[in-house]
């Protein structure tokens, strides 16, 4: 790896805090990436190479953002002297699908069958209930809980830590899983470890098989659902934005206007709208 690497992603670790999956996404762009050079012609062979192992557009546009952070950082810090980019590929743009009013019920009203299905139903009821990431929910603490203000604290992307209210609904639910445990995470593996991300996706296309629900993002739907969900009942796109932990307001826009959700559910007592503006 060349030493101009290592201190890029030195900087990005230690002055911009950069998340460790981040830094991760980083390192295996730049694997791709090495062996050609930086003038414009082997750049674009470098994305020719990207679509010749049959990787999909977007994944393709995700090495690229990736390597031309790394180009930036080279033309500020003196190591190349014009400042290169590599043109994103043009992807096809497509309503994103969320789920419906019956599929959401059918997953609130679910019965788990062992303690499994009852972690990952209550992690679905939290997603449901506050759009907040996956990671954040596998990675949120019991001391970042609190029942009595219906509040959850989670650490976001680029560590940054925001404040996410909860339903009086969830109260219940959660609180009763928590008991099940006495580890420091809320989810977690038996040891009291982090639950891996694939396992926990494994479980969640065998439920929605078994509801026979599709699904278009797994575990983002719920985020997506949340932020449509907030919108149709007339929500500020401003605390949206916050609620979400957005950096911009441009991506909050995205997630409400880019997908299809039924409004909020009633009649099933988890309603995933700021306790604030509920009526």
């Amino acid at each position: 790896m060349s030493p101009f690497f290592n201190d890029f992603l030195k900087e990005k670790r230690f002055l911009n805090n950069l998340a460790e999956n981040t830094l991760q996404s980083y390192r295996y762009a730049y694997k791709k990436f090495q062996g050609f050079g930086l003038e414009k012609s082997e750049l674009n062979r470098f994305v020719v190479s990207l679509r010749s192992e049959g990787l999909s557009v977007g994944a393709c546009n995700v090495h690229i953002r990736s390597i031309n952070s790394y180009l930036s950082w080279c033309f500020e810090n003196g190591h190349t002297s014009e400042h290169l980019k590599i043109k994103l590929i043009k992807e096809h743009k497509r309503v994103v699908r969320t789920f419906s009013e019956p599929e959401v019920k059918a997953i609130i009203t679910y019965k788990p069958k062992d303690k499994h299905e009852l972690r990952l139903h209550t992690i679905l009821l939290v997603l449901l209930d506050t759009g907040m990431r996956i990671n954040e929910c596998l990675t949120l603490e019991r001391t970042k809980v609190d029942f009595e203000n219906l509040l959850l604290s989670v650490v976001g992307k680029g560590n940054k830590e925001r404040v996410i209210p909860f339903s009086i609904e969830l109260r219940k639910p959660l609180y009763k899983f928590l008991q099940s445990h006495k580890f420091g995470l809320v989810f977690c593996t038996r040891h009291g470890g982090k639950l891996l991300y694939r396992n926990m996706r494994r479980d969640f296309n065998t439920l929605m098989d078994k509801l026979g629900i599709k699904t278009d993002g797994a575990f983002h739907g719920f985020r997506r659902y949340y932020a449509t969900s907030f919108i149709r009942q007339n929500g500020n796109p401003l605390i949206l934005q916050r609620l979400l932990g957005h950096s911009s307001l441009s991506m909050t826009t995205f997630h409400q206007l880019n997908t299809c959700a039924m409004p909020k559910i009633r009649k099933n007592r988890i309603v995933n709208y700021p306790l604030a503006l509920r009526k």
